[in-house]
């Protein structure tokens, strides 16, 4: 991982990944996803500010150009 930021948006891409495709509607519903116990150790309160302070929209792209 290249920072923080780098770091909470790749969490967020990895959790979000089973909901993008379809699979599920809500991230805890994959059964082989941590999100349900990361959510539960940090809060949904944590949980939902990390969602959107590292949004996935650009996840990968000029990851180095954009000092991530």
């Amino acid at each position: 991982m290249r920072s923080e930021r780098h770091f909470h948006t790749t969490v967020n891409y990895v959790h979000n990944n089973p909901v993008h495709h379809g699979y599920v509607r809500l991230w805890t519903e994959w059964p082989w996803s941590s999100a349900a116990e990361c959510i539960e150790q940090m809060g949904s309160l944590e949980a939902t500010k990390l969602w959107k302070e590292y949004p996935i929209r650009n996840y990968g792209r000029k990851w180095d150009a954009a000092g991530i």
